[in-house]
């Protein structure tokens, strides 16, 4: 390949333009995700309850831990089964 010799505008000739590849490129195929899309969804929309849920608990009884101590296991059950619902839904084809 012959150097090409380049003029900028400090007249050193250092730098080097970008190659002129057109204007249209092809775009690549889109790769199919793996796994259930509708376990993904449900999942993260049950992380997300779950934490909300959690929030106003800890909220309502006056900022304390309290209130997930005495028997509201239901927002971290909801996360948990929402964490579940989507590493399956990751590995599972639907």
């Amino acid at each position: 390949m012959v150097p090409k010799n380049f003029n900028d505008d400090w007249g050193g000739g250092a730098r080097e333009g970008y190659e002129d590849r057109g204007a249209f490129r092809q775009p690549r195929p889109r790769e199919k995700e793996r796994g259930s899309p509708l376990l993904r969804v449900m999942g993260s929309i049950a992380i997300v309850g779950g934490i909300c849920w959690g929030v106003y608990l800890f909220t309502a009884a006056g900022g304390g831990m309290v209130a997930l101590q005495q028997n509201n296991y239901g927002p971290i059950a909801i996360v948990g089964l929402g964490l579940i619902c989507s590493v399956t839904g990751k590995y599972l084809r639907g």
